[in-house]
């Protein structure tokens, strides 16, 4: 397994694990989510686990310079050794850019994603809920 870049020829097989919930506790949206929506973030900003041409997971990181987010952190069978290898390569990329914290939403009362950031060193934070605007 490598850890590398999105191409946008990764789209079909990244749309499959965003559409998939239950990989990260999130929604596909196509606002956000769509291949022309992923070009225009940076290739460099969404990373993939790849093993023999098959993406396992992948994980976006969202950085302004003030704060680092872990976003869309979708793992295919939610497989803790592509989760940690990925949250590791984006934790090197982000305390280069001089980030000393890194956060990641979850699901209030998901079982399976609490014990999965837990694993992978997380310390849990408060319960909030997101709103957003139609723009």
């Amino acid at each position: 397994m490598k850890i590398r870049n999105y191409t946008p020829s990764d789209y079909k097989q990244l749309k499959v694990l965003y559409l998939d919930g239950s990989f990260y506790g999130g929604q596909f949206d196509e606002a956000r989510d769509s291949e022309a929506r992923l070009a225009k973030v940076g290739l460099e900003s969404i990373l993939v686990a790849e093993d023999s041409g098959v993406i396992l997971g992948t994980v976006s990181l969202v950085d302004d310079g003030r704060v680092a987010w872990l976003f869309r952190f979708a793992v295919k069978d939610n497989n803790l050794d592509v989760a940690r290898a990925l949250k590791e390569k984006a934790v090197e990329i982000l305390k280069s850019r001089g980030h000393t914290q890194i956060l990641v939403y979850s699901p209030v009362n998901n079982e399976q994603l609490d014990k999965r950031y837990h694993e992978l060193g997380f310390n849990k934070g408060g319960d909030y809920t997101a709103y957003w605007l139609e723009v």
